[in-house]
């Protein structure tokens, strides 16, 4: 079947289900057949070490600001957080109006249904009210006022940091539910049309000292979340919000999360010795990158953003910008609003190829799960492998971009298991579709990747 994981299973000197080296393509020796006959490449040998372990990952997940159609319906809600029957996003990210209400007309809801799945909901500022500002202006950037560094008189940092830490009772009072953290400022670097506010590193870090301690003294305390830089070079390089905080004592107790967008589409890795998780806090497919795409190349794009932010990143937590797009001519969303798609893509019963890509990892990298080391990829392709400490499963998710099949033959180092592992593939053809189990003989098992396709081999080895 088109798309669907082909699997090579050696009994003796041959294999069934596939071609290796000293066979035919009926199971007999090649010796027996036509003298003609040219030797099968050599397989790509992958080798898996659960022993050496990377950072822990706390999710995945996406955002639901300014949602114009009120709450999720039941059925997205299941798609987007369900682990059983949708693609099992860890993580909700919502918005804080400059009142200190919800950014959004469903975001209380929302946070309900996701947390109903056990994912965890944090929450970003786009603005501080027009009157601390500036620029009283709720728009345009302008900065936060304060005794130094802005053209406004007196300091409102205080007044910000109380409403930003009431947005957090309001909400567990609500819903019921505890807020994982808060962030200090989405995109402190970018001067936005819409509502947005512009920090220096120094004034960020300034901001994070009296916002900090206010999180903390909740009850549940909630993690407190920066920069959100809009480029990942921006933590380390240029304004380097993530060094300034880092280098500061205070900040550095403060801060649960160092946070970066990614809209530079291009991870930076963290310096040496980090010790405060590092988090990918939105991304999307805005222009020139293409207008409304449905298709397995876009969902390739995407699977390398997550791949790219994790493995060279360091990344603990990933995220999409919305869960739903509204009403964009771009590929903002996970989702398209009904009837907003190209074609019949509107709905939730033909989504875009990313929402699946995407759930080849949410789905099976569980929070708490290590990422491991991988060598030995094939040429064409990208592996990243990942262990859960509790129940010892093993997902390997791996991304094959190029037009042809590729194949390979992966040893989980120290194992001896012969327990099968199943694929999950994501293709032009398929959306997270099981596949029959890979026979795995002392740790060894080999595959083949369809072509433009994600899979992601699950096992307890």
């Amino acid at each position: 079947m088109a798309g669907s994981v082909r699997l090579a299973l050696v009994v003796g000197t041959c294999a069934v289900g596939g071609a290796i080296a000293g066979c035919g393509p009926t199971g007999k020796s090649r010796a027996a057949a036509s003298s003609t006959s040219r030797p099968a490449p050599t397989l790509a040998h992958v080798v898996l070490d659960p022993s050496t372990r990377y950072q822990t990952i706390d999710g995945f997940g996406a955002a639901d600001t300014w949602t114009p159609g009120g709450p999720l319906s039941a059925d997205d809600a299941r798609l987007f957080f369900d682990p059983d029957a949708g693609i099992g996003l860890s993580l909700l990210r919502v918005g804080i109006e400059a009142d200190g209400g919800p950014l959004g007309s469903g975001a209380l809801s929302d946070i309900q249904a996701a947390a109903s799945y056990g994912a965890r909901v944090w929450a970003s500022p786009w603005t501080p009210p027009a009157s601390e500002k500036d620029n009283n202006n709720p728009n345009n950037g302008g900065q936060l006022c304060a005794a130094a560094g802005t053209t406004c008189a007196g300091d409102d940092y205080d007044a910000w940091a109380v409403i930003l830490a009431q947005f957090a009772a309001d909400v567990q009072s609500q819903t019921q539910v505890s807020l994982y953290g808060i962030s200090a400022q989405n995109e402190p670097d970018y001067q936005a049309s819409y509502a947005s506010c512009l920090y220096t590193p120094d004034q960020l870090v300034a901001f994070i000292n009296v916002l900090g301690p206010k999180l903390a003294g909740l009850s549940p305390p909630v993690k407190l979340i920066a920069p959100e830089s809009q480029n990942w070079s921006d933590l380390w390089n240029g304004p380097a919000y993530g060094t300034a905080i880092l280098n500061d004592p205070t900040a550095s107790r403060l801060v649960g999360v160092l946070a970066t967008h990614d809209y530079g589409y291009g991870p930076v890795a963290p310096p040496s010795g980090l010790t405060i998780p590092l988090w990918e806090t939105e991304v999307s497919g805005l222009p020139p990158l293409g207008g409304r795409d449905v298709t397995i190349a876009n969902g390739l794009l995407v699977a390398r953003w997550v791949y790219d932010a994790i493995v060279y990143g360091d990344a603990s937590a990933w995220h999409y910008w919305w869960l739903v797009s509204q009403n964009n001519d771009d590929n903002e969303g996970l989702l398209f609003e009904p009837g907003a798609g190209p074609s019949d893509a509107g709905d939730v019963s033909s989504p875009p190829k990313r929402l699946y890509t995407v759930g080849n990892f949410s789905r099976f990298v569980r929070p708490g799960a290590a990422r491991v080391d991988v060598s030995g990829a094939p040429a064409g392709a990208a592996i990243a492998a990942f262990e859960d400490p509790a129940t010892s499963t093993i997902a390997i998710v791996a991304i094959n971009s190029a037009t042809n099949d590729i194949s390979f033959t992966l040893t989980i180092a120290g194992s001896g298991s012969s327990t099968p592992f199943t694929p999950w593939v994501t293709s032009a053809t398929e959306d997270l579709a099981p596949q029959p189990p890979v026979d795995v003989a002392s740790g060894v098992f080999t595959a083949t990747l369809p072509a433009q396709s994600v899979t992601t081999f699950v096992g307890q080895p």
